[in-house]
């Protein structure tokens, strides 16, 4: 576990997103907006103070993502969605983007902003 691990995501902390193929637009050469679609919850990794190639190899050694983007926690909130700091088995980084306290699955034009948003660090 990282040194000073807190519950709370810092809003300046990288939250780690793996796209799968399906979801690669290849005519703008960049995630679809489907990337921050999920009925149960957008799952993500937060950075915890980790290296981005911590982040990267951590999300690689456990998928096997035709890609993974990042965005910054404040661009999320700014954007009026919710980060929900949900470790699982096996990983204590996993987190979720919501669209609010009541409602998990993001709607409207959030997806799109956000994926605007985030930066690709890794492509196969």
């Amino acid at each position: 576990m990282p040194e000073n691990f807190s519950e709370t995501i810092d809003d300046k902390e990288f939250l780690y997103r793996g796209i799968i193929e399906l979801n690669w637009d290849y005519t703008n050469d960049r995630p679809s907006s489907a990337t921050f679609k999920d009925s149960k919850g957008v799952s993500v990794d937060r950075d915890a103070q980790r290296s981005e190639t911590e982040c990267i190899d951590f999300l690689r050694n456990n998928k096997d993502f035709f890609a993974i983007c990042k965005v910054q926690t404040d661009q999320v909130k700014e954007l009026k969605a919710i980060v929900k700091y949900l470790p699982i088995d096996n990983n204590i980084f996993h987190s979720e983007i919501h669209d609010s306290e009541e409602r998990i699955q993001m709607r409207g034009s959030k997806p799109k902003k956000i994926r605007d948003a985030s930066e690709v660090v890794y492509k196969k």
